[in-house]
């Protein structure tokens, strides 16, 4: 398949960040980073307001005042211009209102974390009134990278560079059959952006707007919390995160049943092998939605199963990275069941887009738009930035050529197991053969087959190379 190559000017691409830092709003604490001091000379007041922990990095700054309930955080922030600084930050802030202080993960948003949290704690306290209101004082002479960075993140706007590789293949629904993509895309396991389907869907002229107004007091999960569209569209208009919250629930049609008819699987995907299961089987279908640099960072798709991924609303910023093919900036481990990629999504594309370039295995990548949708092979590692107000339904299946490949993940690895309660895991793949086995014995047979044939070649394969006779030698 031809790749695209994208080799940005560098002088060009600098020129670009640098105007994009500059038209970030200026940091409402007054922080600046780093370099700022450095060219202006100035004395930065960070040590002297830090006391016995002026020798800790910035980042153990912060873990250290994360222990602190938000009445303490409060009062350390009285202490000196330096933790008036550290003590603002969203991320101490933020986890403090998500987890601490209601059960029904209810907030009640506004300008910043700080506000959100005192609204909030407000109300969970049933005080009368109106709550106090929290003014940001900027600080003179502070200078922080790790503060400054997580505000330069969220305030500026997205270069343009970023969007403009496009190396996933498009096919419209009008020309392709199903036979076709089963064999062009889905058993060779090659991502394709499809086309001509969504725009037929009654969801279509689903926005923000149009849910906030049809189905406002249905509660969703977003995270950590269950909030309404209302809710939810209030933090969207209102946020100015590095990481927005992203809903992503995989209960919508149970929850509004005339949103699961809004729309409909396509004939490309609806041979779902799971369905065997019927009503017990994993999680498969989620409404997603998001603000502006939301989306989901580098991950492999639940129990090695494909996807689809149909974009109603928004433009999705799309990488691809093959399944042996760890991307950079992540960290897994050997199971595949932790995946770290500690930063935001912008941070990502900041620090490690241009890395990209230079890996002897290029990445795929792609920009969705309304009406398009984009299918995800089982075991592609892929990273979505929503560089507008996204709403995507997704939904993801076993396909015929997959199977071998998910019986392996649910045998061997049964801990990874998502979208069912934790006393089914053990015991999951057994339950699912044997669906398996009274229902389509024969592809069945078929994947246990090809597992058992790869499986010997492999062995094969090792056994040639590590054997001491027989094997082809130099010899001087």
């Amino acid at each position: 398949m031809p790749v695209a190559e994208h080799k940005p000017k560098r002088a060009k691409v600098d020129e670009e960040l640098q105007e994009e830092v500059r038209r970030a709003v200026a940091h409402p604490y007054g922080i600046r980073p780093e370099g700022n001091r450095l060219f202006s000379g100035e004395k930065n007041c960070r040590d002297a307001g830090l006391g016995v922990l002026k020798g800790l990095t910035d980042v153990c700054v912060g873990e250290v005042l994360g222990y602190l309930q938000g009445e303490d955080l409060c009062k350390v922030t009285a202490v000196s211009r330096s933790l008036y600084a550290f003590g603002h930050a969203d991320d101490l802030w933020k986890p403090l209102t998500l987890f601490a202080l209601r059960a029904d993960g209810k907030f009640f948003f506004a300008d910043s974390w700080k506000q959100t949290f005192i609204n909030t704690s407000w109300a969970a306290k049933g005080k009368a009134g109106s709550p106090p209101t929290h003014t940001p004082i900027k600080i003179q002479n502070f200078f922080s990278d790790t503060l400054y960075q997580p505000h330069r993140d969220a305030t500026m706007a997205i270069p343009t560079y970023w969007t403009t590789t496009e190396t996933v293949q498009r096919s419209s629904a009008k020309q392709i059959s199903k036979s076709e993509f089963i064999e062009k895309y889905e058993t060779p396991g090659i991502p394709v952006i499809l086309t001509d389907l969504v725009t037929e869907w009654e969801c279509s002229k689903w926005d923000l707007d149009y849910l906030e107004a049809h189905y406002g007091d249905a509660e969703f999960q977003c995270e950590a919390a269950r909030l309404t569209i209302k809710e939810f569209a209030t933090y969207c208009r209102g946020q100015i995160d590095d990481r927005p919250l992203y809903l992503f629930d995989a209960k919508f049609a149970e929850t509004v049943p005339d949103m699961g008819k809004a729309y409909s699987v396509p004939e490309y995907f609806n041979d779902d092998l799971f369905k065997v299961l019927g009503a017990t089987r994993p999680d498969y279908r989620w409404l997603i939605m998001g603000p502006t640099r939301s989306g989901s960072s580098f991950h492999k798709d639940p129990n090695s199963t494909d996807a689809w991924n149909a974009c109603i609303r928004g433009l999705k910023k799309w990488v691809f990275f093959p399944p042996s093919v760890v991307p950079p900036g992540v960290m897994c481990s050997e199971d595949g069941a932790d995946v770290t990629s500690p930063m935001s999504l912008v941070e990502w594309f900041h620090n490690y887009y241009d890395r990209c370039k230079e890996v002897s295995v290029q990445p795929l990548e792609a920009l969705v738009r309304p009406g398009e949708m984009m299918y995800i092979p089982n075991g592609w590692w892929h990273l979505c930035l929503n560089l507008t107000p996204t709403i995507c339904i997704t939904q993801n299946y076993v396909s015929r050529s997959g199977l071998p490949k998910v019986l392996s993940f649910l045998r061997d690895t049964p801990h990874n197991i998502s979208g069912i309660c934790d006393d089914r895991k053990k015991t999951f793949y057994t339950e699912f053969r044997d669906a398996m086995k009274n229902r389509l014995p024969e592809f069945l047979e078929e994947a246990e087959t090809k597992e058992e044939n790869e499986k010997k070649a492999k062995e094969a394969w090792h056994s040639a190379l590590e054997g001491d006779s027989g094997g082809f030698t130099f010899d001087f």
